[in-house]
């Protein structure tokens, strides 16, 4: 590794800063899920030069007189309980090309809501940038909050519960480097530049999605197979009306009347709604409540402190959260047709807009009475996950990664980082078919399972559409406990395994994972075989979603 470090610090000087001493790498890279993996070097960017020089250093080893290696690209690191921002390589010394700092916004288009960002802008910054521009647009945030990449979540197909929930949806455009040092763009874009000159800015190539031919832009999604360094956005604007609405039901069997719902909502005012999350008891008293059973247990909450927290917060058995959208006669209608659908099913309606959450608010923030202590917290969480739905950045759902770590309390009043404050987290998170039976099935295998290896089974079912449900099961451990950590790998490969006999299938995989797939399917080789042709000598990320190798 000496020669590599001779060469990479001659050849990117002053275009990138590298990091060879293991003690210098921060502990992020441990992760939050006790994955094993080293890296040999970080190579920290500075500009767009530096992915150029070292691709041609990893595509001509010899020339250069180093060993092969492998770069892996991350925008924050911060994929935390799928790998963070750790790596699947297998045989070959890698270099963690590291994007943060290619934090720019190269274009805005105000009057449309067009937006093109690179890697390293978080979730805080496009947020930062569209207020001081005073603009009408949301940030598609998600629950991994402020600090996490927008473009590294549009890769990996992620979602949220802002208008646009699919997130890829809004992608309009990508553009980085191929394994070969080739800069990818659009055929639109190419166009442009033959009839203008190079880098001519090609407008319509920011708003038109499919481009001419065969779609490529989706073969750089959950893959290895490109350094991405843009992507265009369609952002959402903020409507002149938006309420937000909170069902409560209590009974232990409520759960058919509490998708029947969610169900009725979407046939209704899909489009004027957003996403919907249903989450079970024990979700939403991991967010109100600290871990009863203290943070370096590795036990699961006895019915008994479930009921004490529920009784406590006012806990029910099950909690529908979701959005209305829209003019200000749109929202008052949705408001009123959501209202229909809740008769007679849901024990609780309350909406943002209600005179009495309002209140509720001035109230307990005004008051500091010992008595109000409990509705005061609801409130902030109520106000918090407002302001998610807004499209504004939050922390709201960090602390739950912290449920077991008895070393690090969550602070909203700082910059959470569940990998560097030892966490451990693992997401389980499989597609549900939209049906009663086969998501009444869903939870009674969570809940037999998940208690087998001590991990709290928390649910919870956001629903994308009204056919197209993921469910989010975090497997929360105490990271430095080796019995902790043993069952909570044991428990997700227990959840997979059944899972996928009953056709619940995972829509994201961890790096671990990726490394298990079938090879031999039809599509892997499909998949690995474009993997081939771009990148033969396995540069960038090989097995990343990949496990076929021609």
């Amino acid at each position: 590794m000496q020669r590599l470090r001779t060469v990479l610090s001659k050849e990117l000087k002053g275009n990138a800063e590298v990091i060879f001493e293991e003690n210098d790498i921060a502990r992020s890279e441990i992760g939050t899920e006790a994955f094993e993996a080293n890296y040999n070097c970080v190579v920290i960017v500075k500009n767009i030069d530096a992915i150029t020089i070292l691709l041609r250093i990893a595509n001509s080893p010899d020339q250069f007189g180093v060993a092969p290696f492998v770069v892996n690209p991350i925008s924050t690191g911060k994929n935390w309980g799928y790998g963070s921002s750790l790596h699947n390589t297998q045989n070959y010394p890698v270099v963690l090309l590291d994007l943060l700092q290619l934090n720019e916004v190269t274009f805005f288009d105000e009057e449309n809501g067009v937006i093109s960002i690179q890697p390293g802008v978080t979730q805080s910054a496009l947020f930062e940038y569209l207020s001081s521009k005073q603009t009408s647009y949301m940030v598609p945030v998600t629950g991994a909050g402020p600090t996490t990449s927008i473009l590294s979540n549009a890769l990996e197909r992620g979602y949220g519960i802002t208008p646009i929930a699919d997130h890829f949806t809004s992608v309009m455009s990508i553009k980085g480097f191929l394994a070969d040092g080739s800069f990818y763009q659009s055929s639109l874009q190419c166009m442009s530049d033959m009839a203008n000159g190079d880098n001519s800015e090609c407008y319509v190539d920011k708003t038109f999605k499919w481009k001419h031919g065969p779609y490529l832009d989706g073969i750089f999604t959950q893959s290895g197979n490109m350094i991405v360094t843009e992507i265009t956005l369609s952002l959402a604007r903020v409507k002149p009306a938006f309420d937000s609405f909170y069902m409560r039901f209590f009974d232990k069997e409520s759960f058919d009347n509490a998708y029947a719902v969610v169900k009725e909502i979407f046939h209704n005012l899909e489009g004027v709604v957003g996403s919907i999350n249903l989450m079970d008891k024990r979700r939403v008293a991991a967010m109100v409540a600290d871990n009863p059973q203290g943070c370096g247990n590795h036990k699961v909450m006895t019915g008994e402190q479930v009921d004490v927290i529920s009784k406590h917060y006012d806990v029910p058995e099950w909690t529908l959260v979701g959005t209305v959208y829209g003019t200000h006669s749109v929202a008052k209608a949705a408001k009123s047709e959501i209202k229909k659908i809740a008769k007679g099913k849901a024990d609780q309606v309350l909406f943002s807009s209600d005179l009495l959450v309002r209140l509720g608010q001035v109230v307990t923030r005004r008051l500091s009475l010992p008595i109000l202590d409990s509705a005061r917290e609801q409130l902030e969480k109520l106000s918090a996950g407002m302001e998610v739905m807004q499209g504004k950045p939050s922390q709201v759902a960090l602390p739950l990664a912290y449920w077991r770590n008895p070393r690090v309390r969550p602070d909203k009043s700082r910059l959470m980082n569940p990998a560097k404050d030892g966490c451990g987290l693992l997401w389980y998170a499989p597609l549900v078919p939209a049906k009663v039976s086969s998501m009444k099935a869903f939870i009674e295998m969570v809940r037999s399972i998940t208690p087998k290896y001590n991990i709290e089974p928390m649910i919870t079912f956001t629903n994308l559409s009204g056919i197209s449900t993921d469910s989010t099961i975090p497997i929360v451990f105490d990271l430095e406990n080796p019995q902790a950590v043993e069952d909570a790998h044991a428990c997700l490969q227990a959840l997979f395994d059944e899972g996928l006999k009953q056709g619940f299938i995972p829509y994201r995989l961890n790096i671990q994972q990726q490394l298990e797939l079938n090879a031999n399917s039809t599509f892997w080789k499909t998949a690995g075989k474009i993997a081939h042709a771009l990148d033969p000598s396995g540069i960038i990320s090989p097995d990343r979603y990949n496990p076929y190798k021609p």
